[in-house]
């Protein structure tokens, strides 16, 4: 709960607005929500932080039906590159001590990033679901993608040398953090 006014600052980044589905307006409605999300057997919600505790990002594994789950309230602060070491430790969560199979994603059709991220995690396409979504009141194309266990264990291997560089660059961003205050643009105080 103490990071509902970081979840909703990170949710409101132009960059991000229209992408993730319709963010409540206030602290107190981003907390109901969470609320009811935590209540929700066998779903779990990470905020990402850096190794000194700075929290940049989310990312989520739900909607768990037998084997397989959704993957996804995956955003992460442009400045940082934590993308992949996060998704790193997710599907290594998902696929090792959850011992589920399949992940699901989902993203938005105009979202073509997020659709070269999956595709290079070893994600699949599997539909395209028109007006899958209504964001901002106008319904949004939403297409869907699939990976298994075993995709996620070759990927896993090709992606080790990028996931420590990765960690690298985060230890060096926090230093500069540490030093500087804020850099690179992360807002630490939300209102």
């Amino acid at each position: 709960m103490e990071d509902a006014a970081f979840i909703l600052w990170l949710r409101n980044l132009d960059y991000v607005k229209g992408k993730v589905g319709d963010t409540p307006t206030d602290v107190a409605s981003e907390e109901a929500w969470l609320r009811a999300y935590f209540e929700r057997d066998g779903d779990c919600y990470f905020v990402a932080e850096t190794l000194g505790g700075i929290p940049v990002g989310t990312n989520g594994i739900y909607d768990v039906l037998g084997t397989t789950a959704e993957t996804g309230r995956f955003i992460i602060h442009t400045s940082v590159p934590a993308a992949v070491p996060t998704s790193f430790l997710t599907f290594d969560l998902a696929y090792g001590e959850m011992g589920l199979s399949q992940l699901r994603g989902t993203a938005v059709a105009s979202n073509r990033k997020v659709h070269s991220y999956l595709r290079r995690l070893g994600f699949r396409q599997a539909k395209v679901e028109r007006a899958g979504r209504v964001i901002g009141g106008h319904p949004i194309d939403m297409l869907h993608f699939v990976q298994d266990a075993k995709d996620w264990f070759e990927v896993r291997q090709r992606i080790i040398p990028l996931a420590r560089l990765a960690g690298t660059r985060i230890q060096e961003w926090e230093r500069a953090y540490f030093q500087k205050g804020t850099p690179q643009g992360l807002v630490t105080e939300i209102g």
